[in-house]
């Protein structure tokens, strides 16, 4: 059996593709990943999604995933290792089983960027955390640090000063980039302090987190004794798959996509937060339309290609 379309990634994009792609009547496999929803699944409350005033960003993906689900899409939970291209097949591996296609929606979503600094991996899960909505609660009546600076990180303070005794909030930046009422929101928390042009030094501590060492002092002091720790300094795209394949990725490490989501690679389409589509704005809506684009390209591409879309790896007509 070979699939029309293989999308990788279970996020706003990844789903929307899927609905598409079977709206088209392409048969569709869509590997979700051991993150089914993706970042928005850990977003926390979603309030400018279309059609939905307030939502949470796990109930939000959940509808995207049922929706593909009874459009019969094939959901497939698993880690791909490999792809194999030969001529406009590709077989992908995944989890010691292989699934073939005539084309292929990248849909990989990004992944937290790391402070960079010793015993940050040893302490993660020990007082280093990367999503206030995973483990916010976690630190209710805790001396807290957030590392940020964009409109992420601001809602990320706000709803963390709900749990925590105090959030010291460390930027490099002279001012925060953030929207408007997602920056309103946050500076009526009275237990937030914001210090800028400052930055995490060193973490202290053996199998916890204990303190922090800070750039430049504050109020006097560069050590700052808490409980935990959150960063949310910004999302790497994930592209170290479409990189073998010779997938073209711009000087930001995004891929390279054209209008209708297409990569430099005949068959190959990208959607999402790992491209530069859209001007480099990720948000969920973005990603969703992106994911329709791209399953549009894909059902022209394999109307164009006709009688010669030949599925070679094991000799199987397509």
């Amino acid at each position: 059996m070979v699939y029309d379309v293989i999308i990788l990634g279970g996020g706003a994009a990844g789903y929307s593709a899927a609905i598409y792609a079977r709206r088209y009547l392409l048969k569709t496999a869509l590997i979700q990943g051991k993150m089914p929803g993706g970042e928005t699944a850990t977003a926390g409350v979603v309030e400018n999604y279309p059609g939905f005033v307030k939502i949470d960003g796990y109930e939000l993906m959940q509808k995207f995933e049922e929706q593909a689900r009874l459009n019969q899409t094939d959901l497939v939970v698993g880690h791909v290792e490999s792809i194999q291209k030969q001529g406009h097949c590709f077989q992908v591996q995944f989890d010691g089983k292989t699934l073939d296609s005539k084309t292929i929606i990248f849909a990989l979503g990004s992944e937290h960027r790391k402070l960079g600094v010793a015993r940050e991996q040893e302490l993660k899960g020990h007082g280093i955390n990367y999503c206030v909505t995973c483990d916010g609660p976690l630190f209710k009546g805790k001396r807290t640090v957030l590392v940020g600076g964009g409109d992420s990180s601001v809602k990320g303070a706000a709803l963390l000063a709900d749990y925590a005794t105090s959030v010291l909030f460390v930027t490099r930046e002279k001012e925060l980039q953030a929207e408007p009422v997602n920056l309103k929101r946050m500076q009526a928390k009275k237990n937030i302090q914001v210090v800028y042009e400052n930055g995490v030094k060193e973490l202290i501590g053996e199998k916890k987190l204990e303190a922090v060492e800070l750039l430049k002092a504050v109020d006097g002091k560069t050590r700052v004794e808490v409980e935990g720790v959150f960063v949310e300094i910004g999302l790497i795209p994930r592209t170290d798959l479409p990189k073998t394949l010779g997938v073209q990725l711009d000087e930001r490490g995004n891929v390279n996509v054209d209008g209708m989501m297409r990569t430099n690679v005949d068959g190959m389409f990208a959607c999402g937060d790992l491209t530069n589509a859209a001007g480099g704005f990720k948000q969920i809506v973005t990603a969703a339309a992106q994911g329709a684009l791209a399953a549009t390209a894909a059902y022209q591409d394999i109307g164009e290609h006709g009688e010669q879309l030949v599925c070679e790896l094991h000799g199987k007509a397509s």
